[in-house]
């Protein structure tokens, strides 16, 4: 058999297996919350599925009840499993974003709302948090040290 027809062969089967089979979950290998967990996160209906109406749907399942998410977004906890670099999953432009990521996606301003904001010095402190977080993020997986502007330098930051 052809290598492109058996792969579109198997694509179907995964395909067919996805629609049709209702995985079970070991009650020696799954607890009930996880095992409800993973119904909910495989339902076939979208519109039912667990996370179609935001990731806080998913976050506020029991079976992440101990779950700090405060601690976790902020990235001042480590997680409890990193997965190895090489995951055999879809890349996040293939898989696409969660709804309330769209609405502000395909928000655009005209130049009259742009010019409202010409002149305010006014920092979004989600968007400093995260580039905080990026830079602390970066120093511990580097080990060097983000240093503020010296004068005379074009960047914001220099890396030593």
């Amino acid at each position: 058999m052809h290598s492109s027809l058996l792969f579109t062969v198997q694509e179907k089967a995964i395909d067919c297996a996805t629609l049709e089979m209702h995985p079970e979950f070991d009650s020696e290998k799954f607890n009930e919350d996880a095992a409800s967990l993973c119904r909910q996160l495989l339902d076939k209906n979208e519109a039912t599925r667990l996370g179609a109406n935001g990731c806080n749907e998913i976050m506020s399942h029991p079976w992440f009840r101990d779950v700090n998410w405060e601690e976790i977004i902020a990235d001042r906890m480590k997680p409890p499993f990193i997965p190895p670099k090489d995951v055999n999953a879809a890349s996040q432009s293939e898989i696409g974003t969660f709804a309330e990521d769209k609405k502000f996606h395909d928000t655009l301003l005209s130049d009259k709302d742009e010019a409202v904001y010409d002149f305010w010095n006014f920092t979004n402190h989600k968007a400093f948090a995260a580039e905080v977080i990026e830079f602390l993020i970066y120093e511990r997986e580097t080990g060097e040290p983000l240093l503020p502007m010296q004068q005379n330098v074009s960047c914001c930051c220099i890396i030593i």
